[in-house]
């Protein structure tokens, strides 16, 4: 089984239930940069309780989802997880409410075809935004996450002409990382 076998009827699911959602985290990182292997999706979405039951209720039986989990998690802007069965697949969904930047980065999201997730092309946030939220997490984990740092440095060389970096600038001041931000555009 592919990606796909799962993202599909979780992406129908989404649009069913009329949800705003782009693909983030790792899967944007590799997307714009250099690849790397993750078994997790991150996935923004513009959650209400009213679309998250009908989203969790058009969900096919080879998910599985803790529903008090979900709802709690959108109440109080945390992440929660729907895992595909058959492939053990994990979305993580992060409410786009929750984040700063979260409504910004859904309007900006690009499409992108032969994102190995599906045939059709599929909402992702932009280079700039994924770099941004990487930023924002590897400060808030501490500044000490490898990992993130190269994802981030992989983004800035991939893209770096097209970046838009009077953008970059003005979020990353309303993040707090715009310290970070010079970091890795000068090293990278």
């Amino acid at each position: 089984m592919s990606p796909a076998d799962a993202f599909d009827p979780l992406r129908s699911a989404l649009e069913g239930a009329g949800i705003r959602f782009a693909i983030g985290g790792s899967w944007a990182s590799t997307a714009f940069g250099e690849p790397r292997f993750t078994n997790d999706i991150d996935i923004l979405a513009e959650f209400s309780t009213e679309n998250l039951e009908h989203f969790l209720a058009n969900l096919p039986d080879s998910f599985y989802v803790d529903r008090e989990e979900a709802f709690t998690a959108i109440r109080l802007g945390r992440a929660f997880n729907v895992i595909h069965i058959p492939t053990a697949l994990k979305f993580d969904f992060f409410s786009a409410a929750a984040f700063a930047l979260g409504m910004e980065e859904l309007d900006r999201a690009v499409y992108l075809a032969d994102s190995g997730l599906s045939t059709a092309s599929v909402p992702f946030v932009t280079p700039e935004d994924i770099l941004l939220a990487k930023l924002y997490w590897f400060r808030s984990g501490g500044e000490v996450s490898q990992l993130q740092w190269r994802d981030m440095e992989g983004i800035v060389r991939t893209c770096e002409t097209m970046l838009d970096r009077s953008y970059l600038q003005q979020s990353a001041l309303k993040l707090g990382v715009r310290d970070l931000l010079g970091r890795i555009l000068k090293e990278s």
